[in-house]
């Protein structure tokens, strides 16, 4: 830590201990400003999504630079105080009895550090080293041409990251934050060597509620990775189109199909949707498309096949089917393709140039 930020956290930590929970900095010079700082129990956040209550929300302002809050006396919570967009701002865990402060060094770019607790000092830490990864991948991403070889060393090192902290430091509280932000064997291979201390600290039952979603995530991979053997044929289903009448999978056998899981909520898949149209223009009639939209009303779903303009076969699959879980669908947008013999010839998840290139291959016999 900059010898800066540790001399301004020794400013205002010793004389507001006693008298606020958490005491915000905000850069010299800085006007005082109205803010909102939302917050919600851990033990809300990991109740059924419908029983779920909003976060509470309210509304302080900064004074001389400063502003102090108190912590819920309810439990241990995660603090947000939202800045410049959806999903941007400061962001930290706390619990009871804890007196933390928040140094914001930069609100554009934001930039700061949150530290008073063992568990904040540790993941300010990881989130510092993680986001220095992060701009390696974009910078990999962005460059034309677009460098594979450094997108795949960041990811790496982002996975291995998480991996080496719990490896380095099995007791402290920050490891549960490292946890989740691991997945599939990874994270079931570190659930299993938890001591029994982490298990009575804050982000444990986060961590708790993950392993449900990621045995489940496990087995859909195994399923996916089975659904694609070539050998398996696609499990038929019938849904209404556009004009209420029945379609069916089986209805396009003897052409190519791809099935699209989508949703006029998921900006992956409308980003995805131009590439899309030109493959259609290309192959067919030799090649169909099936557009299945998932997780949102129907009316959003007509909305959405006019708004994009959809050339093809759109169709709606409502809460009730089991057609995600036979297709071992994880993620939007998730796209099938399917030979004329009905079977399943490839799965692809996520936004992925390299999906048209299989296709390609599969369409030519190549």
């Amino acid at each position: 830590m900059k010898p800066m930020v540790i001399a301004a956290i020794a400013a205002i930590v010793a004389p507001v201990a006693a008298s606020a929970d958490v005491t915000v900095k905000f850069p010299e010079g800085k006007a005082d400003s109205i803010y909102v700082v939302e917050h919600m129990l851990i033990s809300d956040q990991v109740s059924p999504r419908a029983e779920r209550p909003q976060p509470v929300a309210d509304t302080l302002k900064s004074v001389g630079g400063i502003m102090k809050f108190e912590l819920d006396a309810a439990g241990p919570a995660r603090y947000m105080i939202p800045f410049g967009g959806p999903r941007q701002g400061i962001d930290l865990y706390a619990a009871p009895g804890e007196n933390l402060a928040v140094i914001v060094s930069s609100e554009s770019p934001l930039e700061y550090v949150v530290t008073g607790s063992k568990l904040m000092d540790g993941i300010t830490d990881l989130k510092q080293k993680s986001g220095e990864i992060i701009g390696k991948y974009q910078a990999a991403a962005n460059a034309t041409p677009r460098d594979e070889a450094g997108m795949e060393a960041a990811q790496n090192a982002y996975s291995a990251l998480f991996k080496d902290y719990m490896t380095a430091n099995p007791e402290n509280p920050a490891s549960l934050y490292a946890l989740l932000n691991m997945d599939g064997e990874d994270f079931m291979n570190a659930y299993a060597g938890l001591s029994d201390a982490l298990k009575s600290t804050a982000l444990f039952p986060l961590v708790e509620n993950q392993k449900t979603y990621v045995e489940k995530s496990i087995e859909a991979d195994k399923k996916m990775q089975e659904l694609q053997s070539g050998n398996v044929e696609a499990p038929n289903f019938t849904l209404k189109n556009l004009e209420g009448k029945d379609v069916s999978l089986s209805d396009f056998r003897g052409k190519w199909v791809i099935i699209d899981f989508w949703g006029s909520w998921c900006g992956w898949c409308i980003k995805g949707f131009p590439k899309l149209k030109d493959a259609y223009e290309q192959y067919k009639p030799e090649l169909e498309i099936l557009g299945v939209d998932c997780n949102e009303p129907e009316a959003n779903w007509r909305k959405g096949v006019e708004k994009y303009k959809l050339p093809w076969v759109n169709v709606y699959n409502p809460a009730d089917t089991d057609i995600l879980t036979n297709y071992a669908v994880q993620g939007f947008p998730t796209k099938v393709i399917v030979s004329p013999e009905g079977k399943i010839a490839n799965i692809t998840v996520g936004e992925n140039p390299a999906f048209f290139d299989t296709l390609a291959k599969l369409i030519n016999g190549k």
